[in-house]
C-alpha cells in the first residue's frame, strides 16, 4: 500500500511517521524548499529566524510519534521547559511574568489587582472546561459537514464561545493590563483578541496543564528530528515539489502529480494544506 502526504508542516510529518509505522510505502511531497510548512525558517546574515511556531506546548504528542517508531525523541531533539512562560512588559516599565505556578501568579495578581484574584480564579475554571471540550473532546473530530458543527453548537454555547477572547476575559477581570495579560494566546497563531473566538482560551489550560518548553537551537531543530526519522524510516521527503492534481476515479484516489509532471501512484492521499485548495 502506498501514501503520498502533501506538505511537510508538523501535520505532515506526523502523518507520514503513523502511516510508515501502519506499514505503508510513504513519499512526502513539500513545495517549498525545505521542510516544516509554517515551521519553516528564514536565514540571514549568519542568522536564523522562526517564521512561525516559537515554543511547544504539548510535548508529549511528538514523544508519541518516535515511541511509534521505537524511538526517543530525546534522542533527536532537546526540549526544555521555560519559566516564566512569557514575560509581559507594560510602557510603565512594569512587568507581569505567565507562569504555570499558580502561587506565583495569583501573588502577582494581587500586586497589580486585588479585586481580580478571584476573577481570575474563575476565568482559568472556564479555561479548564473548554479545554475539556475543544481539545479532550474535539481536536481529533472531523468537521466536514455541517451536521458536525451543528452537534457540538449547544456546547460551545454554554461555553460562550460567541464571546471574544477580550469579551470573556473581561466579564472576569478588571485591570486592563491584566486583560491584556489573559488575551494575548490568539496572537500565537495570528489572531486578534477583539475578534477571535474565546474557544481560544482553551490555550490557557493547556499551558498550565502541560507547561511551555523550547527546543533547543529553535522550532527547526524539532522539524529536522522528525525528517531524520523519516529518513530513518525509508520514507521519501521530495522537496521543490509543488502538487499540481490529485487524482480521483470512482470516488477513490488513484495518483498524485506535481507541477513538475512527475506522478505518484497511490492508495491514500493526507493534505497538510488548506482545503480549498485540495478540492480545487
Amino acid at each position: 500500500m502506498k501514501a503520498v502526504v502533501i506538505g511537510s508542516g508538523f501535520g505532515g510529518l506526523a502523518a507520514a511517521v503513523r502511516l510508515r509505522v501502519m506499514g505503508y510505502e510513504v513519499t512526502v511531497l513539500e513545495a517549498l524548499d525545505q521542510p516544516g510548512g509554517r515551521a519553516r525558517v528564514f536565514r540571514r546574515d549568519g542568522f536564523v529566524f522562526d517564521a512561525g511556531p516559537t515554543v511547544i506546548t504539548a510535548p508529549h504528542l511528538f514523544e508519541e510519534l518516535f515511541e511509534l517508531a521505537g524511538r526517543k525523541l530525546r534522542d533527536y531533539v532537546k526540549l526544555v521547559p521555560v519559566d516564566p512562560f512569557y514575560r509581559v512588559l507594560f510602557k510603565d516599565g512594569s512587568s507581569f511574568d505567565y507562569t504555570g505556578d499558580e502561587d506565583r501568579l495569583t501573588d502577582q495578581i494581587r500586586a497589580m489587582s486585588p479585586a481580580d484574584v478571584d476573577g481570575y480564579r474563575r476565568l482559568a475554571a472556564h479555561a479548564e472546561r473548554i479545554f475539556d471540550v475543544g481539545f479532550t473532546q474535539l481536536a481529533d473530530k472531523p468537521f466536514s459537514r455541517a451536521s458536525d458543527m451543528i452537534r457540538v453548537l449547544p456546547a460551545m454555547m454554554r461555553l460562550e464561545s460567541y464571546r471574544t477572547v477580550h469579551g470573556l476575559v473581561s466579564k472576569y477581570i478588571r485591570d486592563d493590563r491584566l486583560r491584556r495579560v489573559f488575551t494575548f494566546e490568539p496572537l500565537l497563531v495570528g489572531g486578534n483578541p477583539f475578534n477571535t473566538t474565546s474557544i481560544y482560551l482553551l490555550i490557557h489550560w493547556l499551558e498550565r496543564k502541560w507547561g511551555v518548553h523550547f527546543a533547543m537551537g529553535g522550532t527547526t531543530s524539532l522539524v529536522s528530528a522528525l525528517v531524520t526519522l523519516l529518513d530513518e524510516l525509508g520514507v521519501d521527503v521530495r522537496l521543490d515539489s509543488p502538487v499540481a492534481e490529485i487524482e480521483v476515479s470512482n470516488g477513490k484516489t488513484r495518483a498524485v502529480r506535481t507541477e513538475s509532471g512527475e506522478r505518484f501512484i497511490c492508495d491514500i492521499v493526507v493534505s497538510n494544506a488548506d482545503p480549498s485548495q485540495v478540492y480545487s
